[in-house]
């Protein structure tokens, strides 16, 4: 019985709880160089990718893609791209950001939106 009653107290406790609120970081890809990088090279690809004029365009133009694809593999952006959304509900204060550590690259980054971005802390 004694088994019982602990349980359903403990589980009205945890119904009654409030959920904890999270705020997230996010990238602005304005003062990220390598991301306003990518974003010239995909305009210009498409627009070069257009008019294949011979077969040396049509090589040149899977070189430039396998390019693009490992300029895009690494993003690297600086520390002051970064910014804190509070959630609803949340108290503002100033969040302070953690950092995870690439031991073979030897150097610091984030995940945002499912991609890692390495954070130029200089």
């Amino acid at each position: 019985m004694k088994l019982i009653l602990t349980s359903l107290v403990s589980l009205a406790a945890m119904s009654v709880a409030t959920p904890a609120f999270a705020g997230q970081w996010r990238v602005n890809p304005n003062k990220c160089p390598d991301l306003i990088e990518d974003r010239i090279d995909r305009r210009e690809s498409r627009r070069d990718e257009r008019h294949d004029y011979s077969r040396l365009d049509v090589v040149e133009d899977r070189l430039d893609r396998r390019e693009d694809r490992r300029d895009r593999s690494v993003t690297v952006c600086p520390q002051s791209a970064f910014y804190y959304v509070p959630s609803r509900g949340e108290a503002r204060r100033a969040a302070k950001i953690d950092y995870l550590y690439d031991r073979h690259r030897r150097a610091h980054y984030r995940w945002v939106d499912g991609v890692r971005i390495y954070v130029d802390l200089h």
